[in-house]
């Protein structure tokens, strides 16, 4: 994998406030979508979704690399440590 798209910090920002805002990233992307870029908006979504409905939630601290798991799920380094996150997430939901 030589050619590696991050997530940008304007995007990272924006779904993170979204998230604060409305409390799942679904909603939160509804919140900030007239702000993202037309190209990028469809797959930001998608993101949300799998952040909401595959992981459980998401921070600052994890959002990168979730990002880069839903990106690249073919990569073992990626989706192990997204499974490590999806653990995490679940531990902390279990107290909510």
């Amino acid at each position: 994998m030589k050619n590696i798209t991050y997530l940008s910090s304007r995007n990272k920002d924006l779904l993170l406030m979204g998230a604060k805002q409305t409390g799942s990233f679904l909603e939160g992307f509804n919140y900030i979508n007239e702000s993202l870029y037309v190209d990028e908006s469809d797959e930001l979504y998608e993101f949300c979704g799998y952040i909401d409905n595959e992981i459980g939630g998401a921070g600052p601290i994890n959002i990168d690399m979730l990002w880069l798991g839903f990106k690249y799920p073919e990569s073992e380094y990626f989706a192990k440590e997204t499974a490590r996150i999806k653990k995490d997430m679940e531990r902390i939901n279990a107290y909510c």
